[in-house]
């Protein structure tokens, strides 16, 4: 059976990590922005018109986020649309984010902002 423990170990198999700054934007008037070291991409299969609830264009990817990067105190942050990612200077929309594999890493779908 998979628990947090072995779905935290099992992140650190993944390639290709990088740093991202994560923009939260609460119900609250200001945002809050969290640094995180391990965020990586996911491929997204190309032949699908939607993923959960959303409809896809074409252009969206996944971005996975650890969720004890995001919450290192436990403080129940939450990335929810509209919320924004950015790696390497590229800004990302989110579109849909859910907590996945056992409530440790939030699954992102995300489509480049436009500068």
């Amino acid at each position: 059976m998979l628990n947090q423990s072995i779905a935290r170990s099992l992140m650190t198999l993944v390639p290709g990590r990088f740093a991202a700054e994560v923009t939260l934007l609460p119900d609250g008037p200001v945002p809050v922005t969290t640094n995180v070291s391990q965020a990586w991409f996911k491929s997204l299969d190309v032949t699908l018109s939607n993923y959960g609830n959303l409809n896809l264009q074409g252009d969206e990817t996944l971005i996975k986020v650890p969720d004890h990067e995001l919450n290192p105190a436990g403080n129940g942050r939450e990335i929810r649309p509209r919320d924004r990612i950015v790696i390497a200077g590229t800004a990302y929309r989110v579109l849909s984010a859910r907590l996945m594999s056992v409530r440790t890493v939030w699954e992102c779908v995300v489509r480049k902002e436009l500068s």
